[in-house]
């Protein structure tokens, strides 16, 4: 009977606290997989748009007709247009990203996220040009499209698998930093990189010419900013750090919006991103900062639970 009831040792503590944590985890992830079933996530993996028309403007026809719109009114044509299918055939295609966890309860399981494999454009495979968006315009597409921004982890595993890895270029600096011009003018810069590097392959992921819209747990106390990241040197280590500074209604040339699936997978187990950086447990997986807020995912969950409670 002693023995049953002896002192545990300082290494059978830790262990006790390792399964537990172990048990835990799976716990998180089984919860994870039953709320994708709900969720009804598409597989496939490809941008839910229309087919591009056949009459729809080119890239550069489309940015000469909106060159001198007002932020506003140039934000609410580009997503206009994206949502008419207005987008290269390359970029309707999600690529994989994957990593072999190092360390958590995890340690050791191969993760498993779908990335566009460029920034979102606008026009044809053979016309498009790269377009930033302000934080209200990305939500609206996000919950169109049922996906989301990356973390800064998560831009830095993109940027890690990247099959072509530019040299940042940034447009000398001006009161036009904003402007439709300047959009323009970056987007013609990084398009001579990728011919001088003969690497404008149309589907492989290119990394390290904008700086990443990401989605951030600072902006729960900065809840009307914008959170951006990234524009890696060729060294992996990034031109911008993490930053909240500007308005969530700011975009300027140097911005890149590349959008992730909200599905993604553990150890081969499906689960749902915005599941993920919810839970304390799993958040590591996908963001180095520990769980990131998805207010807009939780209340729409609650509000389709209410209606299913309605409708026995």
């Amino acid at each position: 009977m002693g023995e049953l009831f002896r002192l545990e040792s300082d290494s059978e503590k830790g262990c006790t606290v390792r399964v537990l944590n172990s048990i835990l985890a799976t716990l998180a992830l089984t919860a994870s997989t039953w709320a994708l079933s709900l969720t009804a996530i598409p597989r496939q993996h490809v941008l839910n748009l229309p087919m591009r028309s056949d009459k729809a403007l080119s890239g550069s026809a489309f940015l000469k007709k909106i060159e001198n719109y007002s932020p506003a009114k140039r934000e609410n044509a580009i997503v206009r247009e994206i949502l008419r299918g207005n987008v290269p055939a390359f970029m309707r295609q999600l690529a994989p990203v994957e990593t072999r966890m190092a360390s958590g309860p995890y340690k050791g399981q191969i993760v498993r996220f779908w990335t566009l494999p460029d920034y979102l454009a606008v026009g044809s495979d053979q016309d498009y040009i790269r377009v930033p968006l302000n934080l209200y315009s990305i939500e609206k597409l996000s919950a169109k499209l049922d996906l989301s921004l990356p973390t800064r982890k998560m831009v830095d595993e993109i940027y890690e698998a990247a099959t072509v890895k530019l040299k940042p270029l940034p447009v000398p600096v001006s009161a036009a930093v904003a402007s439709t011009g300047n959009i323009i003018k970056h987007h013609s810069m990084v398009q001579n990189q990728l011919t001088a590097l003969n690497a404008a392959r149309p589907g492989i992921i290119v990394a390290g010419h904008k700086k990443d819209v990401v989605q951030s747990r600072r902006l729960a106390k900065r809840p009307h900013s914008i959170a951006i990241y990234g524009w890696h040197r060729l060294n992996a280590k990034p031109i911008q750090p993490l930053s909240t500074v500007h308005s969530a209604d700011y975009a300027d040339y140097s911005h890149g919006i590349r959008l992730v699936s909200n599905e993604m997978q553990i150890g081969g187990q499906n689960v749902d991103l915005r599941d993920v950086l919810s839970q304390r447990g799993m958040a590591s997986v996908v963001s180095d900062e520990g769980t990131v807020p998805q207010h807009n995912y939780i209340a729409a969950t609650l509000a389709s639970r209410q209606t299913l409670a309605s409708h026995p």
